[in-house]
């Protein structure tokens, strides 16, 4: 069955939202908490449309006389693919010509709250699945504005007319292009009566591999990333910034101001220290010469010993009940046979290619920010904190990001509050750059975690009962979402994918115990269910192991009532040839999670080397409801992969007095070239409304690579990066 659009605007409302004009077409709607309000602005806005009014609706197409369409997006273009995906849900209703077709980044304004309202973000894989109506809908009322705009020029009934390949076709009176009809569309009113969409099966753009709107632009160097904005008379900044608990102790002022090129320095905050100059190098040779010292923090928590300590500590202590099914301690006093595991987790840095910086202008009265704002509403509001302005002084200019991985939704602003800073006292255009050592030591990690889990088999093999406690800090705390962690003593994002497992376990209890540490932590991609899935799928193995069973045939036992998980090990199955002879040395391990909404299981090959895992082989089988872009799906589930393998093989992040030792990628790697498993991608066939896709493909991973290694030399990893599991 199509959709039918639930809400349409009156007249009243769609004139209330109009927007400065001069000729052609826009068609704008707002998505307050993804209800999908849609209004329509009579006249395009200039090609120069100066986006400084909060009033704006929160996106457009705007058809413009040349036959361009444009597509204006509160979605942050991170390399994911999005600005493609949601282009082709306008484009499909629309009848318009793929090329024609250019997508830009939205400004900031209230009504461009849509998926995270109050607040304007990208992420939690929910950018098409959160537009999957909306962009449609406003594509097919802009459709039936253009056909009614061509059948009132011919005078002949709009039902005798069509559209296909951007423009409006008569059997008798010929065809007129979108961009001949921009201005006359402009004047119709806009249908009041729902439209219904295309049914799957006529589906021309959506579910085809279209090429992406922002490759043209990125291969020839038009496409500006933060790092690329350049503005006259801008200087160029880096700060040295204090380790976690740490004080300035002091710097050789005298030998960095030798460093030619060198324009100021500048202390922020107390303990961190600016240098300012002429070009980003001068900025980093004048830091080096400065050789900056600090007083370093005796805080047992900031160390890795005192740190693991403490968390062994806290598994011992009773944690916030958040679930319990059933009685758990009665069915672990009856079980046959038990098993207890305890898993440690690392602090991980986000590691994007394109580290953090932001350009600003602050000229006493108002500012203006670039950079890749993957939450540009928190950014805003930071930087008008900064500057003791009006959130509507401060402009906000989203750019391409080199990847974010969640770093660029940071909840206190960190790197754009730093520049505003600092160009609140220099009053002069600025750029502050991140070096890959400033990243990878710049805080906001995924946390620290450890689980623990005791669960017993009964007679028949069945599991008879689950306890299991996860202490860590969360990522919720001090964001526009954690309000209600401090009454509850829950962090949703600590338990998911324990809390919600599809497991049948009759008896089963969660509790969760956060820890307040001087560490600051963010969401990674895959946030919580990056640690959790590793603990459910390892541990169900070993308990299918336990109780002699196939450990494919193990999980379809226990998740009979859900049809996706399934469909999913049912494809995982097929396509992997599970159970097939395999080389001497190799081995197979399976692992299977749903997370935002997608079902996703892996089968890797691997062999050890040594102590050295190698993967050979990753087939992936994704059930994420309808696929719009196939090509780009598959990229962002090989993505996942070759995150997911660098941070279980390689990554971890330690303390000594606070300090992280390791500073790029020599010591945090990404995986290499070569290192590259053979990946195939499969999705389970769905008319589904799209679920999310940029971070399900991550947590089945690495317990897939576990499973793989307990066959080959019988050991249960319990920590990672999995060097540390294999020594």
């Amino acid at each position: 069955m199509s959709d039918l659009f639930p809400g349409q605007p009156s007249r009243r409302d769609f004139l209330k939202t109009g927007v400065a004009v001069t000729s052609g077409l826009v068609v704008a709607f707002t998505l307050p908490m993804g209800l999908g309000k849609l209004a329509f602005a009579q006249e395009a806005p200039s090609p120069n449309l100066n986006f400084k009014s909060a009033a704006l609706p929160n996106a457009f197409i705007r058809i413009s006389p040349d036959n361009s369409i444009r597509l204006i997006i509160n979605k942050l273009e991170m390399g994911q693919g999005v600005n493609t995906s949601l282009a082709q849900l306008i484009a499909e209703e629309l009848e318009c010509e793929w090329e024609r077709i250019a997508c830009e980044s939205a400004p900031v304004a209230p009504v461009y709250n849509a998926t995270f309202a109050p607040i304007q973000m990208a992420g939690g894989s929910t950018a098409v699945t959160s537009s999957w109506n909306q962009l449609r809908m406003v594509g097919a009322m802009a459709r039936e504005m253009l056909i009614a705009a061509a059948a009132q020029k011919w005078n002949v009934p709009a039902r005798e007319c069509r559209a296909d390949k951007g423009a409006v076709h008569h059997p008798k009176k010929g065809s007129l292009t979108y961009g001949e009809l921009a201005d006359a569309a402009a004047q119709q009113t806009p249908p009041i009566a729902p439209i219904k969409l295309k049914d799957s099966k006529d589906f021309k753009i959506i579910g085809q591999s279209m090429k992406r709107v922002d490759t043209a632009d990125k291969i020839s160097g038009k496409a500006i990333f933060g790092l690329d904005v350049k503005l006259p008379d801008m200087v160029y900044a880096v700060i040295a910034r204090p380790p976690f608990g740490a004080t300035l102790a002091g710097f050789d002022d005298e030998a960095a101001r030798k460093v030619t090129g060198l324009k100021e320095i500048i202390k922020l905050d107390g303990h961190k220290v600016a240098f300012v100059a002429t070009h980003t190098w001068a900025a980093i040779k004048a830091r080096e010469a400065a050789q900056v010292q600090w007083k370093l923090s005796d805080d047992p928590l900031l160390t890795q010993d005192g740190l693991h300590k403490s968390f062994l500590a806290t598994l011992e202590k009773p944690g916030t009940p958040v679930k319990s099914v059933g009685s758990t301690a009665e069915a672990l006093k009856k079980a046959r046979r038990k098993l207890e595991a305890t898993y440690d987790f690392p602090y991980l840095a986000h590691a994007a290619m394109e580290p953090m910086n932001c350009t600003v202008t602050y000229d006493g009265t108002s500012a203006h920010i670039w950079a890749g704002h993957q939450m540009p509403t928190g950014d805003r509001m930071a930087a008008a904190k900064v500057f003791g302005l009006p959130p509507e002084k401060v402009e906000v200019t989203t750019t391409y990001a080199g990847g974010s991985f969640g770093r660029r939704a940071n909840k206190d602003s960190d790197y754009v509050v730093e520049a505003c800073a600092l160009a609140k006292q220099l009053k002069k255009p600025l750029k502050v750059v991140w070096t890959r050592e400033d990243d990878t030591r710049g805080g906001y990690y995924r946390p620290k975690t450890m689980h623990r889990i005791t669960a017993g088999l009964d007679a028949k093999g069945r599991i008879s009962g689950w306890d299991h406690k996860i202490v860590g800090q969360g990522v919720m705390d001090g964001s526009p979402f954690g309000a209600q962690i401090e009454k509850t003593g829950i962090d949703p994002t600590s338990i998911e994918g324990v809390e919600n497992t599809p497991y049948a376990i009759p008896d089963f209890r969660l509790q969760l115990k956060l820890m307040k540490l001087p560490v600051t932590t963010l969401w990674w991609r895959s946030v919580g269910h990056t640690h959790t899935a590793y603990v459910m799928e390892t541990f169900i193995d070993e308990l299918a192991a336990l109780a002699k069973k196939d450990p494919l045939q193990f999980r379809k036992e226990m998740i009979k009532n859900s049809p996706r998980h399934q469909a999913v090990l049912d494809l995982l199955a097929q396509k992997s040839d599970w159970g097939k002879t395999l080389p001497a040395g190799h081995a197979l391990g399976l692992a299977v999670h749903e997370s935002f909404n997608s079902v996703v299981g892996n089968v890797v090959e691997v062999s050890l080397q040594g102590k050295d895992v190698k993967v050979h082989k990753v087939v992936s089988a994704v059930h994420c409801g309808t696929v719009v872009n196939p090509k780009g799906a598959q990229a962002q589930v090989e993505s996942a992969i070759v995150y997911g393998l660098s941070a279980c093989l390689y990554e971890e992040l330690t303390l000594d007095k606070g300090q992280v030792q390791q500073s790029n990628f020599h010591d945090f790697p990404v995986l290499r070239m070569p290192e590259m498993p053979l990946v195939e991608v499969h999705f389970v066939p769905s008319n589904d409304k799209p679920t999310g896709l940029g971070e399900p493909g991550l947590p089945p991973l690495a317990p897939a690579i576990a499973n793989a290694i307990f066959k080959l030399n019988g050991k249960r990893i319990r920590t990672q990066p999995f060097s540390k599991g294999l020594v």
